[in-house]
């Protein structure tokens, strides 16, 4: 064994898909057993709120368009609960308005079907994994909300221009931890828009406050400048409070 390995590697975490399509639910939790994750799999909404209440799972992979208690009420309970494990949200709704309530409504990430198997594992693991490094560190008094976020992003250049893509990782008002495979440089003025399908997402034009290297890439630190009332609004809907 090695004596320098991260122990919250070591236990084996479990996941809870929720989703009606047969076809869909076996896939994914192949998917994540053979990543070695413990899955236990639902095909409907009350069947999910009980497995959550006598075995809390460590994530949820959830479904949205379900027959009686669909995705959003299970979204809407989660909230008011404290603990909740992070959320996946897995659904072929790809328009603007159903990613601002999904994330809004406490979503962790926000993945389209279909999907890309190693995507959604990648997604899996970076929200477990930060999930644990959250619970393991002080939370400090900050004025704004801030929330653990995993969403693609494009970034541009001031003249609105892509020129990579990349993962923010998480979300305030006053700005957002994005990650990269390039190293953009500190004082240097970029905008950022989500890869939403169908719908417009705002540019959140920020300035790059710090840089530092990852296991995946370069992560950066932004701090957003000139934020439009209108932007502010959709900042705000994707920060939603616990009740």
């Amino acid at each position: 064994m090695n004596p320098n390995a991260d122990p919250r590697q070591s236990r084996r975490r479990r996941v809870l898909v929720v989703e009606d399509e047969e076809e869909v639910r076996i896939l994914v939790g192949r998917i994540l057993q053979s990543a070695g994750h413990i899955v236990d799999m639902v095909s409907e909404g009350a069947a999910a709120l009980r497995r959550i209440k006598t075995e809390p799972p460590d994530l949820i992979i959830l479904d949205i368009m379900m027959p009686g208690i669909d995705g959003w009420t299970i979204l809407e309970q989660l909230r008011k609960m404290s603990g909740a494990p992070p959320i996946v949200v897995l659904t072929g709704l790809d328009d603007a308005d159903s990613f601002r309530k999904g994330i809004g409504g406490g979503g962790t990430a926000y993945v389209i079907k279909p999907f890309r198997f190693h995507e959604l594992l990648a997604t899996c693991q970076r929200a477990l994994l930060t999930a644990s490094q959250s619970r393991e560190v002080v939370v400090e008094r900050r004025r704004q909300t801030r929330r653990m976020l995993i969403v693609e992003v494009s970034v541009l250049s001031r003249e609105n221009r892509p020129f990579a893509l990349g993962e923010l990782l998480n979300l305030s008002l006053n700005g957002a931890c994005i990650e990269l495979g390039i190293p953009l440089d500190v004082g240097e003025r970029v905008r950022v828009s989500f890869n939403i399908p169908r719908g417009q997402s705002p540019h959140l034009e920020g300035d790059v406050r710090w840089r530092r290297e990852t296991a995946r890439g370069v992560m950066h630190g932004l701090a957003f400048v000139h934020v439009s009332p209108q932007d502010g609004e959709y900042l705000r809907e994707l920060l939603p409070a616990r009740e």
